[in-house]
Parts: structure tokens; C-alpha cells; sequence
């Protein structure tokens, strides 16, 4: 139930909860769903996860600093390609629900993201 991000999932998974012993219901609703549940958390709880995206990217950018910022520009660009098309294949086999909010901004990111070629990212510039 912590990691639930649909509302229907997180009712599924509670009435389990009762089925089983409604004290432990109880409990958790005491300890209110906002302090433990991500459907309830009142704050963004991916802080971790963006600072480790953060240190990949510097990582792997390294040598890429060194290059003129249109030939770094470059290296950023086939970065990010290769691990979108990397990530968008094991993606494509996982069958995991997002929450509506998640499945908005993954769609727009799609979209997006098909506006970038070489072409379009350098038009910006």
C-alpha cells in the first residue's frame, strides 16, 4: 500500500488488510495515510531518486565538459538518445499502472520528445 499510486490499488490492497485482522487497519489509519503512503503524501518524495539521476548524468558527462558547447550540446543530445531508446525497450515489457498525474506527464514527455533531432534541439540555439 505505501508504494500505490492509484486510489483503486490502495483500496484493493486495504480491504486485504481487513479481511485478514482489522486491527492492523486501524493501526495504520491512526498513523495517518499521509505519514507513510505515497497516494497520500502531501510532498513530492522523489528527492533521492532526482539527486541520483542528477549524479548519473554529471558522471557520464565528464569527458563531454572538456568539448565546445556545440559538440558537448551534441554528446548531451546521443546521451540522452541512447538511454531513452534503452529505457523505452524495457519499459515497452512492464505492464505497471501510473497514476494519472505520472501517465500525463509521461505522455507529454513523449510527445515532446519526438520533436528531438538534431535539427529541432540546434533551432534553439
Amino acid at each position: 500500500m505505501a508504494k500505490s499510486y492509484t486510489q483503486d490499488e490502495f483500496d484493493s490492497l486495504m480491504e486485504k488488510v481487513e479481511k485478514v485482522d482489522i486491527r492492523v487497519k486501524e493501526y495504520l489509519e491512526l498513523a495517518r495515510y499521509e505519514k507513510w503512503a505515497r497516494l497520500y503524501a502531501h510532498v513530492n518524495r522523489g528527492w533521492t531518486m532526482t539527486s541520483i539521476i542528477v549524479e548519473s548524468i554529471n558522471i557520464a558527462l565528464v569527458s563531454a565538459r572538456e568539448l565546445p558547447i556545440y559538440d558537448f550540446l551534441e554528446e548531451v543530445r546521443k546521451m540522452f538518445g541512447r538511454w531513452n531508446c534503452s529505457n523505452w525497450k524495457e519499459a515497452s515489457h512492464t505492464y505497471t499502472t501510473l497514476g494519472k498525474k505520472y501517465q500525463e506527464m509521461l505522455t507529454l514527455n513523449e510527445a515532446m520528445s519526438t520533436c528531438m533531432t538534431h535539427l529541432c534541439m540546434y533551432s534553439v540555439l
